[in-house]
């Protein structure tokens, strides 16, 4: 999804929370924004709350801890702020173009996304040529639990008539660490790419550490499918694996 396929650096969800915060009287550092990004959206928000940051900025302003119910208003704002937000969705270079080339080789390409079946629409109002490259999108909002669970991955392989254990036909690219989490926990592939919200590759290595698992670093989808499209990709990961 965001970082991934559009919206460079996965600002638009980043700035929309910020914007949904302050409206709630709470002014946050935009990186602390970024720190959760890839979860679903509700989650989120509560991970958010727990801030130390956060939280003090919020018990300051309504006197108590935040609960469930405020949860449930910060998202509700948050998506006030992100439908109409969709609109200013960037592309990121090189990745339509690409994912045309994959699917002219008859390869499906599939979007995971944090996002909600609305923000979906809205996004390919935006960016219409989503809806001729991807085969499906699965949200956070079609599964019982968002990343770093794997249920939104392995939806995507039922969608495709795949079965658990057929993991040698797919791989997951992520720009987050509950991206490749949730490949670790699928039992597949998982590769990070640095054209959403991690963005140096030393952030990414810092990342493979804390999962214990050494994932393949690229700099784009592009660099992705191009390796997909000339044989190599499997043999990349392979190699990776060989340097553990």
């Amino acid at each position: 999804g965001a970082g991934i396929l559009f919206d460079p650096r996965s600002v638009v969800p980043a700035y929309a929370l910020q914007a949904a915060f302050e409206e709630k009287g709470i002014i946050v550092e935009f990186n602390t924004f970024m720190k959760y990004m890839g979860r679903q959206k509700q989650e989120h928000i509560r991970l958010l709350l727990k801030e130390e940051e956060v939280l003090k900025e919020f018990q300051q302003k309504y006197g108590r801890e935040p609960n469930e119910d405020d949860v449930t208003a910060f998202y509700t704002t948050f998506k006030n702020q992100l439908y109409p937000s969709a609109s200013k969705t960037k592309e990121i270079d090189g990745v339509k173009d690409a994912a045309y080339k994959l699917k002219k080789a008859g390869i499906p390409l599939i979007m995971t996304t944090g996002y909600d079946r609305r923000m979906v629409y809205e996004t390919i109002k935006r960016l219409p040529w989503l809806n001729e490259v991807l085969e499906y999108s699965v949200t956070s909002s079609d599964v019982e639990n968002g990343r770093p669970s794997p249920s939104m991955l392995y939806r995507s392989m039922d969608l495709m008539g795949l079965e658990f254990g057929d993991f040698s036909y797919v791989v997951n690219v992520g720009d987050t660490k509950v991206d490749v989490e949730s490949s670790d926990n699928a039992v597949m592939p998982g590769i990070l790419v640095l054209s959403g919200s991690i963005t140096d590759e030393t952030k990414a290595e810092e990342i493979n550490r804390e999962l214990g698992r050494k994932h393949l670093v690229v700099p784009s989808l592009v660099d992705v499918i191009n390796l997909i499209l000339v044989g190599k990709l499997d043999e990349s990961i392979k190699e990776l694996n060989t340097r553990l």
